[in-house]
């Protein structure tokens, strides 16, 4: 199991939150995709989310004839969903939000959660709340980031405050049905630079296709609950942080570096090196234009300012949406630099 040990406490991570989902094009597509997911595959009709964040999946829902309710712990990201005439509540996904919602809405036949599950140092009282909610015939889908990923492209910057854990088919299997649930199915699916998709049903004894019992198959022979197998990774990501920050360091000592991406990947990059050289960093998000960056206090910039300004270098802490990046700022002519999953100049 590869989880943080110092959990942060969730209302201070979460009451007033920078990520609004809607401003990542790529998110966007994936959520499209995931609603004609559980529209066609799943076929269900009604439908609960956690971790709804601004709305982007229960708007896809919505439109397809879907009865949805969202459910987020951050204040202002709920207004801006309740803005857009969705039904979300605001608060905890727990016990005492899914007996009112029972008797507000009736069970569902589906609940889900996109990239949160993982936000919760409790996944116990989440299952339990599912389960309350499900019919009898109903499913629980879950969208994690996939340790598989981090291991092979060394996402180590993505192990940060948010992120209490990082699952595995197997570890996410083993702890399911500790809550008497049954993994169904499993996709991987490219959101987040590799996730999982995990389907499954609120009782024991419920079949498994095909996909379930293969990916186990290739965890197992990749040793990926193998303690030794995460000490290389470590070792790994050492080696990668020092030769960033060195490469970085020397390039800033005659050129203009700037950063791309105020996420959390950023901060992890910039205080592991002590990029406190980097200019500027840009983010599209109108949350986070005009904040500081944890530890080091950059500036973050609207691109706009990039345009007005462009540096000899921008360093993608956002590498992972690093295609869309670049297909938003074509003039760009100076070098883009990605850490991960090779540290690359192109």
């Amino acid at each position: 199991m590869i989880q943080i040990l110092d959990p942060i406490d969730l209302d201070i991570l979460f009451q007033h939150y920078y990520f609004s989902s809607s401003t990542v094009g790529g998110l966007v597509q994936h959520f499209k995709d995931y609603a004609n997911f559980i529209a066609d595959n799943l076929e269900a009709k009604s439908v609960v989310e956690f971790g709804c964040n601004d709305g982007i999946l229960l708007e896809q829902l919505q439109d397809r004839g879907l009865a949805c309710c969202g459910v987020d712990l951050s204040v202002n990201i709920t207004e801006i969903a309740r803005a857009k005439g969705l039904d979300v509540v605001t608060g905890y996904f727990d016990r005492g939000t899914a007996n009112a919602l029972v008797e507000r809405l009736g069970t569902v036949d589906l609940v889900t959660g996109s990239n949160c599950f993982a936000h919760n140092e409790n996944p116990d009282e989440i299952l339990d709340a599912a389960r309350l909610l499900l019919a009898e015939d109903g499913l629980l889908a879950l969208e994690v980031m996939y340790a598989g990923d981090l291991l092979q492209k060394l996402q180590w910057d993505t192990l940060y405050h948010e992120h209490f854990a990082v699952y595995s088919l197997g570890s996410m299997a083993t702890l399911l049905r500790r809550k008497g649930y049954s993994v169904v199915d499993v996709f991987h699916v490219p959101m987040h630079a590799g996730s999982l998709r995990v389907i499954a049903a609120p009782r024991l004894d419920a079949p498994a296709s095909d996909r379930v019992s293969a990916m186990l198959r290739a965890e197992e022979e990749t040793a990926l609950s193998d303690p030794e197998t995460w000490l290389v990774f470590g070792e790994a990501v050492r080696r990668r942080i020092k030769l960033v920050g060195r490469t970085l360091r020397d390039l800033a000592a005659h050129r203009k570096v700037w950063a791309y991406g105020a996420s959390g990947r950023a901060t992890m990059w910039l205080n592991a090196c002590d990029m406190d050289f980097i200019e500027r960093v840009v983010d599209s998000s109108p949350l986070r234009v005009g904040t500081l960056m944890a530890g080091t206090h950059t500036p973050v910039v609207a691109p706009e300012v990039l345009r007005e300004n462009p540096p000899d270098y921008v360093f993608v802490t956002a590498w992972n949406y690093f295609d869309e990046i670049r297909a938003k700022e074509p003039w760009y002519d100076g070098v883009w630099i990605t850490p991960l999953p090779r540290f690359e100049f192109s």
